[in-house]
């Protein structure tokens, strides 16, 4: 691999289950920091519920920054958060592959039609996510495509 890839992790925060969540997934991506360049939202940008206009433009422009510059996303929807599939909408649009972490979703549950479709790999499990990270590093960083084919929603 010539270079690090760029990942911008999105996922919320804003609760205890979602927060120790996030720190289990930039510990994942922080592992292979031999190459993985982590753009973390919540290290790079966090936007007080009473800020300014200003701060929250800079904030709302800096994360579609970042996406733009990545060379792919991990994207936890555990949670359904809004602002992650926003940023999942985003990032389909600027084309970059996304890579769906929805911790415990069961085999015979359904994924979301949109989110399947957009996805280069949908991962329910810390363990199913590093394996693709490290099957991925084995193929030079080429990220590999694997189609969703569970149930959907």
């Amino acid at each position: 691999m010539n270079k690090k890839k760029v990942v911008y992790c999105a996922s919320g925060w804003f609760s205890a289950d979602q927060a120790e969540q996030l720190t289990r997934l930039e510990k994942v991506l922080d592992d292979r920091a031999h190459w993985i360049d982590l753009r973390a939202p919540r290290r790079i940008f966090v936007c007080k519920p009473d800020a300014s206009q200003e701060i929250q433009e800079t904030v709302f422009k800096g994360n579609i920054q970042h996406i733009a510059e990545s060379d792919f996303v991990v994207a936890n929807t555990s949670y359904r958060d809004l602002g992650v599939l926003f940023e999942c909408g985003v990032s389909y649009e600027k084309q970059k592959p996304i890579v769906y972490f929805c911790e415990g979703l069961p085999k015979s549950a359904k994924f979301n039609l949109m989110l399947s479709k957009s996805a280069v790999k949908v991962t329910t499990s810390i363990e199913e996510l590093v394996d693709y990270l490290d099957r991925v590093e084995a193929n030079n960083g080429e990220i590999l495509v694997e189609p969703y084919l569970d149930s959907i929603e």
